[in-house]
């Protein structure tokens, strides 16, 4: 017969309480959910993302929520093994039913069971879930421990963002966010199913398979476990009759199709499935996992003395303040390695996709990920102040080739470890968590919290967090997890956490103060300067497009660029001695010039997030393997945002999105400039030797190129190099002025790139007025430019093959488009250009 059960999800009653009691409210719910989107189904708020709504709804905190709904157990339930079953409860939770406590709940990040065999009626019976505001559970703790934003979300065991970040608005809900179930066990059932690779060997792969039974019955339990081919063809078949409470069972798969991350393979997935049996042959229970062969690692070496890794990490430590603490400390890398491959890993960093995420659906799931593997991205950290992903979002990474740095749902502030309740909650959640995701290809290496332990040294006994990754999170993924690396917190290595020249670091070459706006007349070079060995935090900057800005402002507030809505939905970091919008804002005219229209200065503040992105992704790159990994924050947004994410909310890319996808092909061109000294690179990601030419031009702004020269080369696998030089008073550098660009065109077998290279800063490019020739099509749009194009922009709600690039004199373009799912696809793209004639 199997696991029965009976669904909870769908309609509910939803009941409120305000903090005195005086006023009450009653209406329709729908679960998964939370309070806040049922209240606005009802009109009981006002959309939150549309202006400065957001204010407006911080009461539904203050209240107290209870849900209800009545379920039918039938005529005769089996009452000797109920289960009320939540995956999901936001946050602290009382649940009864038919009148009586069943149990209690405080921990947002995992699934809650209740035995409720003794309380079950026949027929109809009634549940209910009743959510006390937090602020009943914060009376008596202490309110002065330090944390970036807000103090009281530490003691609170729920996504920790949507307490208010420089990236999201607060938003404190309740709700059964994830799906609820009664279930009737028979006798037994599984509790865990795992299947991980151990060791990879010339042509064949060790698996280990465990197991988890608990048992309502004396009877013998038969236990049946398949593993199948990435086709479903069985490799293997054991029965396991008179299974104990575990069963672990070692195989070997020969010729395994192993799993790498995007760009260096293929992503087979194998299964294993498991079924649980009585004696008589009934069916009790089934579980079924995908299993990804492949090993993963992190390579931490120290510098070789006399080596060029060496030289860089000495000069480092002589040009950045913080890095002189670190002394004569060996530098160490941070590599990812799969199967014994190196990886450089690059993405950026995962935040909830909705301040409410029970609504975000495995389709938005499935978009922003395959975003991800479109741009030629291959890694993402799921960041600390956030939510444990569910299945989707999982299995999605596991399909597309993503790579997982899965941090624990802490950040930035100092938690309450000597709080017994606390360490207690955390000791029940990280097992769960450990159990839940280990399975997943995908998940590459654990990281205890985010930035709690920054600024404190690798080893102090006094850091942020170490008492819980000592004795909670590092001891359930060593029990749990033992094939993964796992780190204490991110970033973590040599002297105040976040070294440049030991393990990982959080440093960025983005303009991120007062001070830092006198480096941007020189900013290419300080980008190249800015090289560590992982960078697991990198910002980016720019305001998504007017077709999104115009979902939360009007016209007539975005024409105002000191509007308060602008600050409102770019929110500030109160580490900067600026306001963000503002500095956002200071760079993109510094470095573009001023605009004296709306659509002008928005498109500058678009504008700088591609450029940003593809210097930096372009100097790491030729910097690898000193450095391994460019992780921006951040990829997606929470909410409705003008600043940080690289896809904004509604799933739309933004400018730095397409310079990822530029920067991130296999094989790319790169120009660097010191001193008048020309340095033309290719970079290969492939596991194979690439060689082709490279077609160089100075280009005016009109007619031919007044200058050109074609040049072989070859890239190893792997490697990057410099294909050519050209020194300072070269006839390159004779021909090249404020009037023209270097342009570096790479063509090999199966490869092709386009780099660009101007003189001054980007104002200082003034290309004449020109136009352009546009032709649409059903799902493509054809550009032919007279002269030289700057930043043309394809506007409306699609994701383009390419889009915020200029075009050369004549040159001809055909853009495929495709809407983003969900929103109204345009039915004309809009097409403007910066010197528009």
């Amino acid at each position: 017969m199997g696991m029965r059960g009976i669904t909870l999800d769908g309609e509910w009653r939803l009941r409120g309480w305000s903090p005195d009691g005086g006023e009450t409210m009653e209406l329709a719910a729908s679960t998964p959910g939370h309070v806040h989107l049922d209240l606005l189904r009802a009109g009981k708020i006002a959309d939150p993302f549309w202006r400065d709504n957001a204010d407006a709804c911080q009461w539904v905190e203050k209240w107290d929520w209870e849900y209800e709904r009545t379920f039918d157990a039938g005529p005769e339930p089996d009452a000797s093994w109920a289960l009320l079953q939540f995956d999901g409860l936001d946050t602290q939770a009382e649940v009864t039913l038919n009148g009586t406590p069943a149990g209690s709940a405080a921990n947002m990040h995992i699934p809650h069971e209740f035995e409720v065999g003794a309380l079950l009626r026949p027929g109809a019976n009634t549940l209910r879930v009743r959510f006390p505001s937090i602020w009943r559970a914060l009376e008596g703790k202490p309110m002065d421990l330090p944390a970036a934003f807000t103090c009281e979300r530490v003691h609170i065991r729920r996504m920790q963002c949507t307490f208010h970040w420089d990236w999201v608005n607060r938003f404190v809900s309740y709700g059964i966010w994830r799906p609820a179930r009664l279930a009737m066990p028979d006798a037994a059932r599984l509790t865990d199913l795992s299947a991980v690779t151990v060791a990879l060997g010339d042509a064949s792969a060790s698996v280990r398979i465990e197991a988890a039974v608990e048992r309502r019955t004396g009877e013998p339990l038969n236990l049946r476990v398949r593993l199948a081919d990435p086709d479903g063809a069985a490799l293997a078949e054991w029965n396991a009759p008179g299974v104990g409470d575990r069963l672990e069972l070692d195989a070997t798969v020969a010729d395994p199709r192993l799993w790498w991350p995007n760009g260096h393979g293929e992503q087979p997935l194998y299964a294993v499935s498991a079924s649980l049996t009585a004696a008589d042959g009934r069916e009790l229970d089934t579980r079924r996992v995908r299993l990804g062969l492949r090993t993963v690692a992190v390579e931490e070496v120290d510098d070789t003395p006399g080596s060029p890794e060496e030289a860089r990490t000495r000069a480092l430590r002589e040009r950045v303040p913080e890095e002189q603490s670190n002394g004569d400390a060996p530098g160490r890398s941070f590599i990812v390695t799969v199967n014994g491959r190196r990886i450089f890993c690059q993405g950026g960093n995962w935040v909830p996709a909705d301040p409410w995420p029970s609504r975000v659906t495995a389709d938005q799931y499935d978009h922003l990920l395959g975003l991800v593997r479109e741009a030629g991205m291959n890694c993402l950290r799921v960041w600390g102040g956030g939510i444990y992903e569910p299945e989707p979002f999982w299995e999605a990474c596991d399909r597309l080739g993503i790579l997982i740095c899965q941090d624990f749902m802490m950040a930035c502030g100092k938690y309450p470890e000597d709080d017994p309740a606390f360490m207690e909650a955390l000791r029940a959640e990280a097992p769960v968590v450990v159990r839940r995701l280990r399975n997943h290809a995908s998940l590459a290496w654990w990281s205890g919290d985010n930035e709690n332990g920054m600024h404190f040294d690798a080893d102090d006994p006094e850091t942020w967090g170490k008492r819980i990754a000592d004795e909670i999170t590092g001891p359930a993924c060593a029990e749990l997890d033992p094939t993964r690396p796992f780190y204490p917190t991110s970033p973590y290595g040599g002297k105040k956490n976040t070294s440049v020249t030991i393990g990982d670091c959080h440093w960025t070459a983005l303009v991120m103060g007062r001070s830092d706006l006198e480096t941007l007349p020189t900013y290419r070079a300080h980008i190249a300067r800015t090289v560590g060995r992982f960078h697991s935090e990198c910002t980016s900057s720019g305001v998504p497009a007017l077709s999104t800005l115009r979902r939360f402002m009007t016209d007539d507030e975005l024409a105002d660029p000191t509007h308060p809505l602008w600050y409102f939905h770019t929110k500030d970091n109160p580490y900067l001695d600026i306001r963000l919008y503002d500095l956002q804002r200071q760079v993109a005219e510094t470095l573009y010039g001023p605009s004296d229209t709306m659509e002008g200065r928005i498109a500058r503040m678009q504008t700088l997030q591609r450029e940003w992105v593809r210097l930096v992704v372009e100097a790491l790159r030729r910097s690898k393997w000193y450095c391994a990994g460019i992780l921006f924050w951040m990829y997606n947004d929470c909410w409705p945002a003008t600043g940080w994410s690289m896809v904004d909310y509604y799933g739309v890319p933004k400018a730095g999105w397409y310079g990822m996808k530029s920067a991130c092909k296999p094989v790319i061109a790169s120009i660097e400039e010191t001193e008048g000294r020309f340095r033309f690179w290719v970079v290969n990601a492939t596991q194979e030797a690439v060689s082709g030419t490279l077609r160089l031009a100075v280009q005016p702004w009109t007619g031919a190129p007044t200058w050109r020269m074609e040049a072989p080369f070859t890239a190893p696998a792997g490697a990057s190099v410099v294909a050519l030089e050209h020194p300072a008073g070269s006839d390159l550098a004779q021909a090249l002025d404020r009037g023209s660009v270097l342009t570096c065109d790479l063509a090999a077998a199966g490869h092709s790139d386009h780099s660009w290279y101007y003189l001054g800063m980007p104002h200082e490019m003034a290309p004449p007025p020109t136009t352009l020739t546009v032709e649409q099509g059903e799902g493509f749009i054809t550009l032919a430019a007279e002269g030289y194009a700057r930043s043309v922009t394809l506007e409306g709600d699609a994701v383009y093959s390419d889009n915020y690039f200029d075009m050369l004199p004549g040159e001809t373009r055909t853009i495929a488009w495709r809407p983003v799912p969900g929103l109204e696809p345009p039915s004309e793209v809009q097409v403007t250009w910066w010197n528009r004639g």
